[in-house]
């Protein structure tokens, strides 16, 4: 899987405004509670992608840039051109679409308050973790990559993935690869002493080498990176040696970017 977003899109129209007055209808994306709780978080994600897979985003983007007069993308207008077909010509204009009101706040605002609930700092990889923190990353940006492009960004963004801040994305993205590690020590059969477990080595450098760019950003090196990801204390070892075999990386202090 890719973790990058196409850095080229669409130019972006002017900005709009997600202010709204009293009497037009807002949905508050996390009505289910704070996302500290586990399956609240999880409902999140899932609607998230959902979001973006539907388009919902970029409709109610397309219904608010021509509420104040802001000239429409090409595939904005594709997007509200099937609600204006059905419009009866009410000058209340588009409060619902399936029956759900506009989002309270703008697609990235909700990004930002999903994202750091979905860092588990320190990752042991002994621990359970719930879906929503191994795989809510990958999913989120799996769906913008596909159905990101003509969403409107911030200031300081040129691509949708950017709209996170970037020390909180490379951790992130680090995290998506010591998914590879998980379980490792939650019994005693699953360990590195254990030959067939060997092969999580390989996919775990696999999936570094996909985020060669966020191990780069922190210089890692195989002694910190055992720092964020927190193995039993047997299989350290093995997973030095395993790693220095697969890497060809001749210290501990190397920076590992150099050797994917």
């Amino acid at each position: 899987m890719s973790k990058k977003v196409p850095k080229t899109s669409a130019k972006q129209p002017a900005r709009i405004r997600w202010e709204f007055d009293a009497d037009v209808p807002t949905r508050d994306f996390f009505e289910e509670g704070p996302l500290d709780k586990l399956s609240n978080l999880q409902d999140a994600v899932d609607s998230f992608v959902y979001w973006l897979e539907k388009d919902c985003f970029l409709i109610w983007e397309a219904v608010v840039s021509e509420e104040q007069g802001i000239p429409l993308s090409p595939k904005q207008k594709k997007a509200l051109g099937s609600l204006l077909d059905f419009s009866d010509g009410d000058d209340e204009g588009i409060l619902y679409i399936d029956e759900m009101p506009r989002p309270s706040e703008p697609w990235h605002v909700i990004l930002n308050k999903i994202a750091p609930y979905l860092l588990i700092n320190p990752y042991r990889t002994s621990d359970c973790h719930e879906e929503a923190q191994c795989e809510g990353w990958n999913q989120i940006m799996t769906a913008l990559q596909k159905h990101g492009e003509a969403l409107m960004l911030p200031p300081g963004a040129a691509r949708p993935e950017e709209v996170v801040p970037a020390d909180l994305q490379h951790n992130l993205w680090l995290q998506s690869c010591f998914t590879e590690l998980y379980g490792l020590g939650q019994e005693d059969s699953m360990t590195l002493t254990d030959p067939d477990e060997h092969d999580r080595i390989k996919w775990f450098v696999e999936r570094l080498r996909e985020c060669k760019e966020s191990v780069a950003f922190f210089g890692l090196t195989l002694d910190s990176l055992l720092t964020r990801v927190i193995l039993p204390e047997k299989d350290r070892p093995i997973f030095f040696k395993l790693m220095q075999e697969k890497l060809g990386v001749d210290s501990c202090d190397a920076p590992i970017a150099e050797y994917l």
